[in-house]
Parts: structure tokens; C-alpha cells; sequence
């Protein structure tokens, strides 16, 4: 079974934002996923960092090169 809910770090410890139906003691697992605004900005800032946008260009022209087949020819 699989909930998502949302979660604050606080005091170096994850504190759920809603009642959990856990067994005191229980493990689970946790997948760790950034709120959206967090990966825009994340974006935002790479539109404007030189480096990366030198790096997306090189790319770019790499894959003008490649064929149907994946070759470089």
C-alpha cells in the first residue's frame, strides 16, 4: 500500500502533517520528493547560470548529429 502525505523537518526528524494509522514501532519506507515550486526554482536559477545553459547548448548540437539508428556517422 502506498500514502502520500506531506511532512515538515524539523529538529533533524520528518514530523507528519496528519495523523498516521502506524503501529508504534513500525518501519516504513520513504521516498523523499521536492514540493513542485522547489524543482521551479530549481529551474529558474538554471535558466540564468551561464554554465548550464553552455552545457544544454553543447548537448543540443550533439543530437543534431545522431541518426535514426543512434549513430554519430
Amino acid at each position: 500500500m502506498a500514502t502520500a502525505i506531506e511532512v515538515v523537518f524539523e529538529n533533524g526528524l520528518l514530523r507528519p502533517l496528519q495523523q498516521l494509522a502506524l503501529n508504534e514501532g513500525q518501519r516504513i519506507s520513504i521516498l523523499l520528493i521536492e514540493p513542485e515550486e522547489a524543482r521551479l526554482a530549481a529551474m529558474r536559477e538554471a535558466m540564468n547560470d551561464p554554465l548550464f545553459l553552455a552545457d544544454l547548448q553543447e548537448v543540443m548540437e550533439d543530437f543534431q548529429y545522431i541518426d535514426a539508428e543512434g549513430s554519430t556517422e
